[in-house]
């Protein structure tokens, strides 16, 4: 189950990007020929012109961007023909998930929380797509879910961001850089000594008592703060202090057999499926023909 719930998170980024280039590629068509060669970069005495580097983008990344373009299209067509809907409910519960139990959802300024649920609704009919002739009886899927339900349930959560500084005289100026308008992902960045979470503001994901790297101390003050809100009094770690911010807390709680029950169905039968259980094996139904065809032929 785990994995089959981060792929959607793998793609996400990717289906982003894949989305600017074609949009790119697709505005080149229109250009003319004079903006074609207008010379966007001097090197020296060379320069590049904008058809070069339209050029070569597609060379690198049209195939792949097309690809995307076309599975994308496929999944919501052949959705709309076989009937098959994905409800909001379902969404956020995936997506609960997602962020709860695999701590695996980050937003910034790439990738929006509005593009995630956009990528997971396009991987749950990819799913239904792929698996809607597959019949599983209801006493396994009961089965799987007695056996993991430790994927479906979590405890109190807190998407937390800290700054860890060696010495109190450190810890006392950021405090004032923050009250005085500082951008906590900034500070972290310049002050922080914890070189894995500085580079994304401080961002530590979702944490409960489950995680044996966290303070206690953090959860303990994580309860009593407000979304967006910083600790007042720097906390004592073993790595010197510490300023905690709360970013969103996630009330704990078991989804029941009848809520995952769709899921858990996609799951088993993905798995079934194995390497057979991709979007190509839609184009047929799709009746897809793309330049890369003929191309091939040549």
């Amino acid at each position: 189950m785990k994995s089959r719930t981060l792929w959607p998170i793998i793609l996400g980024a990717i289906f982003v990007n894949c989305i600017v280039i074609a949009y790119v590629l697709t505005k080149s068509q229109t250009a003319s020929t004079s903006a074609a060669q207008e010379v966007i970069a001097d090197i020296g005495k060379s320069g590049i012109t904008r058809e070069e580097w339209l050029s070569e983008m597609e060379e690198r990344y049209g195939k792949a961007t097309l690809e995307d373009m076309i599975n994308d299209r496929v999944v919501t067509q052949l959705a709309e023909k076989n009937n098959i809907k994905v409800s909001d409910d379902e969404i956020d519960r995936e997506f609960l998930l997602i962020k709860a139990v695999y701590n695996s959802f980050y937003e910034d300024e790439d990738t929006t929380e509005k593009e995630w649920r956009d990528q997971i609704r396009h991987n749950i009919l990819l799913e239904e797509l792929l698996t809607k002739d597959i019949v599983i009886s209801e006493s396994e899927l009961k089965s799987f879910y007695e056996k993991n339900k430790d994927l479906y349930k979590f405890d109190d959560s807190y998407r937390l961001k800290h700054i860890v500084v060696k010495d109190k005289d450190e810890v006392e100026q950021v405090l004032k850089e923050l009250e005085g308008g500082s951008s906590f992902e900034a500070a972290a960045a310049e002050h922080s000594t914890d070189r894995y979470t500085a580079p994304y503001g401080g961002d530590l994901g979702f944490v409960n008592d489950q995680n044996e790297n966290i303070p206690p101390e953090y959860l303990q003050m994580a309860e009593h703060l407000k979304e967006n809100q910083w600790v007042d009094e720097p906390i004592k770690t073993s790595q010197g202090y510490a300023i905690i911010q709360l970013e969103e807390k996630l009330s704990g709680r078991t989804f029941t057999f009848r809520e995952v029950k769709d899921q858990i169905r996609r799951q088993i039968a993905m798995d079934q499926l194995g390497d057979r259980a991709s979007v190509k094996t839609l184009w047929k139904d799709a009746k897809v023909s793309w330049f890369y065809d003929d191309k091939n032929k040549d």
